[in-house]
């Protein structure tokens, strides 16, 4: 199950998230629309140890006709706020990758 989903009973969008007194590295998350709560930690960066890490949507191109793109899709990667990071290496679903911008 997605950590963005509430355990209980599947809520994606009506989910809260607020820092847990004296913890940088986690998070408490509350479902609006069954009133559950639970904890989750940050991600880290592999790269420099930062918790700065966020989720960014991209999209996801197809060729179409001549030299048009298409988005066919959106997916989510990591990217770390400090030191640019980012676990996108051409294919969001390889996991976490260093990508040189």
């Amino acid at each position: 199950m997605d950590e963005f989903t509430c355990p209980r009973c599947g809520e994606q969008e009506q989910l809260r998230g607020e820092a847990i007194d004296g913890d940088e590295t986690r998070r408490r998350i509350h479902c609006e629309a069954c009133e559950a709560s639970w904890v989750r930690d940050l991600h880290v960066c592999p790269e420099c140890d930062s918790h700065n890490v966020f989720d960014e949507r991209r999209p996801l191109y197809q060729k179409a006709r001549g030299v048009q793109q298409s988005i066919i899709s959106m997916f989510t990667v990591q990217v770390c706020a400090d030191c640019g990071w980012t676990n996108a290496a051409g294919d969001a679903r390889r996991g976490w990758t260093n990508d040189d911008r």
